[in-house]
């Protein structure tokens, strides 16, 4: 048992670690094509979309956790939209800010855009539960009627 939760940790590792090289290599050809192609709406988006997917990729150990167990599956939607909906909103600022004229405030730097990408991607997932279902026996359903 012991090792089959050292390996999978393993595994789980190279994974991240592999994500992590496919990441950079992804947005230094997302820099590359900005570059040449002067259009940056689309790098933006491809760089949100990537730190949202690592944040997946970090809460991919919640998820199984929570596969494992028995129940229906449900949603926190309370987490969803007091942490989900400004975190998604900052993940894709850059995106708004050239599409809408949004103007940066300047309390913000361009870097609280990738974490909340990674925040935002975290979140979708432990967003998901499952929820236990309450067992009662036949006597307690005659019983309350």
């Amino acid at each position: 048992m012991r090792i089959s939760k050292i390996l999978s940790y393993i595994l789980y590792t190279v994974i991240l670690l592999g994500s992590l090289a496919v990441t950079s290599w992804a947005m230094s050809m997302i820099k590359f094509w900005v570059g040449r192609n002067f259009r940056p709406l689309p790098g933006y988006i491809g760089y949100s979309v990537i730190f949202i997917f690592l944040g997946l990729l970090l809460a991919v150990e919640h998820l199984v956790k929570e596969f494992r167990k028995d129940g229906n599956w449900s949603v926190n939607i309370i987490r969803l939209i007091i942490m989900g909906v400004p975190l998604g909103f900052f993940a894709f600022y850059l995106v708004f800010a050239i599409t809408l004229q949004i103007p940066l405030p300047s309390f913000l730097s361009y870097n609280i855009f990738p974490i909340s990408g990674l925040f935002f991607g975290y979140t979708l997932l432990t967003s998901l539960y499952k929820k236990q279902a309450i067992l009662t026996s036949d006597a307690d359903k005659t019983a309350d009627v």
